[in-house]
């Protein structure tokens, strides 16, 4: 019989976005291929090799100059999101001291009169 195939995980890849698997293939796919052009080009597998791990540290550095342009991008976009855009206020954030319940029940036991 024939089987079921759920694919509902690439409905949810939004356009425009590169997971690492995809990017790990093409990163090794465009190695490959400078690692051949410059060892027919020169004949020797040394050179071939130092250009190659050259040419990897630019496009990782070149990916993670990308990534963080993505973040601060998001970043960006949502510090000017409007409260009318159905953004809530910020959550008011407990104090150092009302985040553990053990801290609060020995500050209020040792000082009953503070708030």
């Amino acid at each position: 019989m024939g089987e079921i195939v759920d694919d509902r995980t690439w409905s949810r890849r939004s356009v425009g976005q590169m997971y690492f698997p995809q990017f790990l293939v093409g990163m090794v796919a465009t190695l490959l291929v400078i690692l051949g052009w410059i060892f027919m080009s020169t004949g020797s597998i040394w050179e071939a090799l130092g250009w190659t791990v050259l040419a990897a540290v630019i496009l990782q550095a070149g990916y993670f100059l990308a990534v963080l342009w993505l973040v601060q991008r998001e970043g960006h976009a949502a510090d000017q999101a409007k409260p009318s855009d159905g953004a809530a206020s910020p959550a008011k954030l407990p104090g150092p001291f009302e985040r553990d319940g053990i801290i609060q029940a020995l500050l209020s036991r040792l000082f009953p009169r503070l708030p």
